[in-house]
């Protein structure tokens, strides 16, 4: 069952690929003349996962610090991250194994992909900056791109100062208030909508109560974590359509809630699955 749950995971969230191309990415510009708006294009995206037993990556994504012993985290312990932040939720991690051993650890790689060649372009904005070290208040705008042809660099990775288009057919872009303190964002929670492809299906993935952590570098790119909690029936219901999907739909219904650990209903049943991933982001220019 984990091995079916993993691979559904890994499709979705490796999706996003297909369809054609529009218009090539702006070209490299100047740094922005407006200071207090800056724009960034996510220019990596990658699964965490667990480093030794018990140590993961992430949030606490439920204001609960569990020991496996509660039931309204369905019994799932809570983990501690590398700095020592306790009521970490990130169940997701657990699966990744699972995922790496049916795709041959190549799914970093195929999200890469995706975004080295435009297929997926997920950018934001941060609005009413006032300083990149310590700023109290600031505005954060995520936005999906249109597809493009983006410049690498040397390093394969898009090009910094590049322009972007919003794609109108995403929905909604999502804006939340943040904050900058000793030179780290802190964003959440929000939700996002990401746009979700895969085959011969296509649907809508609402990450919930999402939350960015990201170090701000003297560059001026952002790398950091990001989030949230994967609604199940929303992800069964995505991908329910596929091809050879209906015969194991049941199997993976069940090895889905069986990882659930957040969201729980009056039943006392998980309705969301806790995940974080890792980002990094360089500046761009985004149209609105």
């Amino acid at each position: 069952m984990r091995r079916v749950c993993g691979l559904l995971l890994a499709l979705a969230l490796a999706g996003c690929a297909g369809g054609e191309l529009d218009e090539p990415a702006g070209p490299p510009g100047p740094v922005p003349t407006d200071t207090r708006t800056r724009g960034y294009v996510v220019t990596t995206l990658g699964f965490t996962r667990q480093t030794q037993p018990g140590v993961r990556e992430g949030f606490d994504l439920d204001g609960r610090e569990s020991d496996g012993s509660d039931e309204a985290t369905c019994f799932k312990a809570d983990a501690t991250d590398p700095d020592g932040r306790v009521g970490i939720d990130n169940e997701l991690s657990g699966i990744i194994p699972t995922v790496d051993g049916v795709f041959q650890g190549a799914v970093d790689g195929l999200i890469q992909s995706s975004l080295r060649d435009g297929q997926l372009v997920l950018t934001y904005e941060l609005r009413g900056v006032d300083s990149l070290v310590d700023d109290p208040e600031v505005e954060f705008v995520f936005q999906v791109g249109q597809k493009a042809h983006p410049s690498l660099g040397t390093d394969g990775v898009i090009e910094a100062y590049q322009t972007f288009d919003p794609d109108p057919a995403s929905p909604a872009n999502s804006t939340r208030r943040g904050r900058i303190e000793a030179g780290v964002l802190y964003v959440g929670p929000l939700t996002l909508a990401l746009p979700i492809a895969i085959f011969d299906v296509s649907f809508v993935l609402h990450l919930q109560d999402a939350q960015f952590r990201a170090a701000v570098a003297e560059d001026g790119s952002i790398d950091g974590l990001l989030g949230g909690g994967i609604i199940v029936q929303e992800l069964l219901d995505g991908v329910k359509q596929g091809a050879g999907v209906e015969q194991n739909l049941p199997m993976i219904r069940l090895a889905m809630n069986a990882s659930a650990d957040l969201a729980p209903d009056a039943d006392g049943v998980c309705r969301q699955l806790s995940a974080a991933l890792s980002f990094r982001s360089r500046p761009a220019f985004v149209r609105w």
